[in-house]
């Protein structure tokens, strides 16, 4: 039984900022992420365009320069500098830019870097925010009825979601009451005690009233109606005088005590007002009836004596602890975000992991917990965990969308060598290109899917949907270039038509001459001897 002091989560960028919300807004995390995808592909939407489109119309026209390209190989087969060196010069006189889809690619690389980070953060974020929901139902357990709208007086939260009780301002407004006193409007009972120190001699209280010293131990004792636990604080007077000159007060460690066994039994924790019960479903009477009768027996056997009060005592603890652990369970469980087979969307898809850490040091390594004075600890972890056996040990999930986030990649990755075929094939003289490209076709799946056994399947979710994203607007981007490209040859006289990513203009026939008049015997000009010929000629003085 005690106080977890669990840190209160933030988000950390904004990046995880805007997830937060899309997740918040949406009606599931799975939403949330699409949401996030989507508005992620709307930003990169303009360079996406002009990188795919750039790529596009240079493969086209790689197309185009095929039958030079590939002369330019067959005669330079043995010389790859000097085929590069024809090849830069072609590329100049066709305007084939090797440069303008870098910027754009290299801009949506960046903001893929920063979605990771961002995803990284969040998913972080989102494993310390159940814990921090766990803290709070297992510190509320101890906590129940300390109700603090209209009592901020004397009660708050603090950042971890620990109860403060300012002392001072109780002792000043309850200090001088002996006995119980309910503080108005509320159910919160505050209790003054003042018990005089005992002395061994009458010569060491008076040498202890000689120095000055407060001859009394005091405490206060603070719970609800509805409570099953109090907490206690003592505290005494540094250079004590007497009761209108007191000095600074010395305060001890806060506790917690089960409180008498006629209330426990009548305490209700939940809303709908049951009975506390405990895992086993027995309220702490029952099971405290059940648990001395084993006690007892079990010291006959071993002869040993029976210390029921002793006994008793360790019980009470032992009877709330086991409800703040449920009540911890019970807390993630509702909490607890899945997708389909993966049991925690923030866990990588794998069945190497677990929805939940099995100890504190892994804890704070994977979900980044800023370790400081007030470290819940290993023990603290353990008690909050204690009720999830099951989630400590299943698997998240079956390397399922790891596999996806592979094959969707894949496919991403032969959509776009089949746009860019030109390249793979013309861009070396001795097709090495091509084989670089291949190579890179299956290292890019592979690296996807190392990120996906890495990191989180929310994150798994968003590259498989932004590569779906992507193949759909690169199909589309391609239609569009080629269309424009197939006008604007139709614009110079040329019939281009693009087939299958290939660029066929039919040959032009060769214009038809036409036939020239045979040549006879016969002089040209007009026929003197019998006067035909050109009519229109004329002699000068004769018809």
């Amino acid at each position: 039984m005690g106080i977890i002091n669990f840190s209160s989560p933030v988000t950390g960028n904004f990046i995880a900022d805007i997830i937060a919300w899309l997740v918040q807004i949406g009606a599931s995390v799975v939403l949330g992420v699409i949401l996030f995808t989507l508005l992620l592909k709307l930003i990169t939407l303009p360079f996406d365009y002009f990188s795919r489109a750039s790529m596009r119309k240079n493969s086209l026209k790689m197309e185009e320069m095929r039958p030079e390209l590939e002369k330019l190989q067959k005669q330079y087969a043995n010389d790859k500098q000097l085929y590069n060196q024809k090849m830069m010069a072609l590329y100049k006189k066709n305007g084939y830019s090797m440069f303008g889809a870098c910027l754009p690619t290299i801009i949506t690389l960046v903001i893929f870097i920063i979605a990771l980070n961002g995803f990284t953060t969040y998913s972080q974020y989102q494993n310390r925010v159940y814990f921090y929901n766990m803290s709070c139902s297992y510190n509320n357990v101890i906590y129940s009825g300390f109700e603090l709208e209209g009592n901020e007086e004397y009660f708050s939260r603090n950042d971890k979601g620990v109860l403060v009780i300012d002392y001072d301002k109780l002792i000043s407004a309850y200090g001088d009451s002996q006995g119980e006193v309910k503080i108005e409007d509320s159910s919160i009972l505050v209790t003054y005690n003042k018990v005089e120190r005992s002395f061994v001699t009458a010569e060491e209280k008076q040498s202890a009233i000689d120095n000055g010293e407060d001859l009394f131990n005091r405490a206060l004792k603070v719970r609800t109606e509805n409570g099953y636990v109090y907490v206690n604080k003592n505290f005494s007077y540094s250079n004590y005088v007497s009761e209108d000159s007191k000095g600074d007060i010395k305060w001890s460690t806060e506790t917690y005590y089960p409180i008498e066994e006629g209330l426990i039994n009548a305490t209700l924790i939940s809303k709908e007002n049951n009975e506390l019960k405990n895992e086993a479903g027995k309220t702490y009477t029952e099971a405290k009836v059940l648990a001395i009768a084993d006690a007892k027996k079990v010291a006959e056997e071993k002869e040993e004596t029976f210390d029921e009060q002793a006994f008793s005592k360790q019980f009470a603890n032992d009877f709330i602890l086991d409800i703040q652990q449920l009540m911890s369970a019970k807390t993630y469980r509702t909490e607890q975000a899945s997708f389909l087979w993966v049991k925690n969307i923030w866990v990588t898809d794998s069945s190497l992991a677990h929805p939940v850490g099995s100890d504190w040091n892994s804890f704070k390594t994977a979900n980044a917990y800023p370790v400081n004075g007030e470290d819940i600890k290993a023990e603290g972890y353990n008690n909050l965990t204690a009720k999830l056996s099951v989630e400590k040990t299943q698997p998240n999930g079956y390397f399922i969308l790891v596999v996806l986030t592979a094959g969707i990649s894949l496919l991403m990755q032969l959509v776009m060598n089949k746009s860019q075929k030109a390249q793979m094939e013309l861009q070396t003289v001795d097709g090495q290109g091509a084989q670089t490209q291949k190579m890179l076709t299956f290292m890019m799946p592979v690296m996807m899917a190392v990120f996906a056994f890495m990191y989180t399947s929310a994150f798994s979710i968003y590259i498989i949907l932004s590569n779906l994203i992507s193949m759909l607007t690169t199909v589309i981007i391609n239609k569009i270039v080629d269309y424009k490209f197939k006008k604007e040859k139709s614009k110079n006289g040329q019939n281009a038509e693009v087939v299958h990513g290939r660029v066929y203009t039919p040959k032009e026939e060769p214009k038809k001459e036409k036939p020239k008049k045979k040549k006879t015997n016969v002089p040209e000009g007009p026929d003197f001897l019998t006067g035909k010929g050109d009519n229109s000629s004329k002699i000068r003085g004769r018809r």
